[in-house]
């Protein structure tokens, strides 16, 4: 089969995210009014009990249209890193079926804030425990979230993760909050 030409290719006019989806799930502006609230609204969404199920219309009501949740695939000595694009039902989909058995709890313990115009990036550094009270961390690594100012509020464009692992720790200047 041969590629085709980009002369060949029907021409589709992209569309903006926000103003083709009315229907899209409104926020508690509460959950989306500051870059850090946005942030926490989001940790909060995909935390629930064991035999719970994540906060969906909640975690998709953060988000543009379209945005995703990419989980990073460490490399092993059978493969290559990789990515897994997820919407966010489709992550909700898959962590409701892993929490029928143990809880999950994901929190933010710092963040590094970048603004330029109506974009604004976080590295957010997190740790992961099947309940709030349990001593240790199951997980910890850094969720980088890309995000959008638009009427007033803020919403995840993209949120990208890598855990921490043997030859992957979290640098120590990701341990504290960036000066605002």
């Amino acid at each position: 089969m041969s590629a085709q030409s980009p002369s060949a290719v029907p021409s589709q006019k992209p569309q903006p995210a926000l103003s083709s989806h009315p229907e899209w799930p409104k926020a508690n502006p509460a959950d989306v009014d500051t870059i850090e609230h946005t942030v926490r609204a989001f940790y909060s969404a995909i935390s629930t009990s064991a035999g719970g199920k994540l906060d969906r219309n909640r975690l998709r009501s953060l988000f543009v249209p379209d945005g995703r949740i990419v989980s990073s695939r460490e490399p092993r000595s059978d493969r290559a890193a990789d990515v897994v694009f997820l919407s966010p039902d489709a992550y909700a989909n898959l962590s409701d079926a892993a929490t029928v058995r143990e809880g999950f709890f994901d929190r933010n313990l710092a963040s590094q804030i970048e603004t330029f115009g109506v974009t604004a990036h976080v590295y957010s550094t997190y740790e992961s425990r099947s309940h709030p009270e349990d001593a240790k961390p199951m997980a910890r690594g850094i969720k980088s979230f890309e995000l959008l100012n638009s009427a007033n509020r803020w919403y995840i464009v993209q949120m990208y993760w890598d855990s921490e692992r043997p030859g992957n720790p979290i640098p120590d200047r990701y341990l504290h909050d960036s000066p605002r």
